[in-house]
């Protein structure tokens, strides 16, 4: 028989002959010292919804290692209107304590601040953006200021966009005279759907050019440059929810545009002369991009290339009986995309339509859904449309 194993439970009983055992592998010395900002400062999100991060503290023990005892963290908002998802947290064994915090109607500066008792407490910064309407065929006079929403150093606006029966043909600028402008369009709950950087070489201003859904979008005017500020104009004009002369055009899912391919189009000249339309999409990783042109005239044809110009997918014949092209890819890396919608016979033109379903999945791949923070890495598109040959 072990008789180690029998004496420690023994000792543990013996309080009244002046012998104590505690659990707490920091010893019966430590005590809470400090409290660490760990994740949530800094944030800012639409004024009324939920900032994404939750705010996240450290409670740190004397012994300079993470208190692993449960103490009480009060959370209390100390400027601004916010409600807390839980004022008063007990943290675990990693010290951690954290609370939601969502933003209330008024648009300004956010203070959050964590407490322990007999410790300093440590606070948290938010700001709660305006989002004011701005409907279609108005021009607004605004500015870019240190107030506003700020997202790895750009100063933002938001203005929300409502489009009620698409597709909607939407031309969306922005203007300045004292900072190089960037635009960028996203669907109301988050997605983001595209940007624009420069009209042309010469020209700094941003022009994002749409075919939208029926559905509530937010356009976000910022600055090329980080900590830019200043005035400018943005205006969002209709259009016919066309393509045409290889423009880039933006749409989103769930749009069905009827056009027709003409000699002025987008030309690949590889193995004789063909014509397309072509449209940019953003795309999640995972999702499923389903998409048709039907022609009763031509030989209809589908090619999807990645921003940085590698062919993904394409689609000639969607069946041995028929000649309209079917496509449905699953998005290998989330990005920007071109997709051109032409004839598979040389020379071709004529009248198509082109269909993009609404559904973003297939079989078991995950719901869309797009960036949470603004200013997107990796993209651009290129400013001459010369994937596979095409061109303007």
């Amino acid at each position: 028989m072990n008789v180690f194993r029998q004496i420690g439970p023994a000792l543990c009983g013996l309080v009244a002959l002046g012998v104590a055992c505690s659990s707490d592998a920091g010893g019966p010395n430590v005590s809470p010292q400090t409290l660490v900002r760990v994740a949530g400062d800094s944030q800012g999100a639409l004024s009324g919804s939920a900032l994404v991060v939750p705010l996240t503290v450290r409670v740190m023990g004397s012994d300079g290692q993470p208190y692993k005892q449960g103490v009480t963290v009060t959370w209390s908002v100390t400027s601004g209107a916010a409600t807390l998802g839980t004022p008063t947290v007990t943290s675990d064994t990693q010290g951690l304590a954290r609370t939601t915090v969502t933003l209330g109607a008024t648009p300004g500066a956010i203070g959050v601040q964590a407490a322990v008792a007999s410790i300093s407490p440590v606070t948290f910064a938010a700001t709660a953006c305006d989002h004011p309407l701005l409907t279609l065929d108005d021009t607004l006079n605004v500015s870019l200021a240190t107030t506003d929403c700020k997202f790895n150093g750009f100063y933002t606006d938001f203005f929300e966009l409502s489009v009620l029966a698409g597709p909607q043909g939407v031309i969306l600028t922005e203007m300045s005279g004292v900072f190089d402008t960037w635009l960028e369009l996203y669907q109301r709950s988050g997605s983001f759907l595209g940007f624009d950087d420069d009209i042309d070489s010469t020209n700094q201003n941003s022009r994002l050019t749409a075919i939208l859904a029926t559905g509530d979008y937010l356009i976000a005017p910022s600055s090329y440059l980080t900590l830019r500020t200043g005035n400018y104009s943005l205006a969002a004009l209709s259009r016919p929810a066309s393509l045409s002369a290889c423009d880039l055009v933006w749409v989103t899912r769930g749009v069905v545009v009827s056009d027709s391919v003409t000699p002025t189009d987008c030309v690949d000249s590889t193995g004789g002369l063909h014509y397309a339309d072509v449209v940019a999409l953003y795309l999640v990783a995972g999702t499923v991009l389903t998409v048709s042109n039907k022609s009763s005239v031509f030989d209809a044809a589908l090619f999807l290339h990645s921003g940085a110009g590698a062919s993904v997918a394409s689609n000639n014949d969607s069946a041995a009986t028929t000649t309209d092209a079917f496509l449905a890819y699953t998005v290998a890396q989330t990005g920007s995309y071109l997709l051109f919608a032409g004839t598979n016979d040389s020379a071709g033109t004529g009248a198509y339509t082109l269909s993009i379903s609404a559904s973003s999945s297939l079989n078991s791949a995950p719901a869309e859904a797009g960036p949470q923070i603004l200013r997107m890495g990796g993209v651009r598109m290129p400013k001459a449309l010369r994937q596979r040959g095409w061109r303007g």
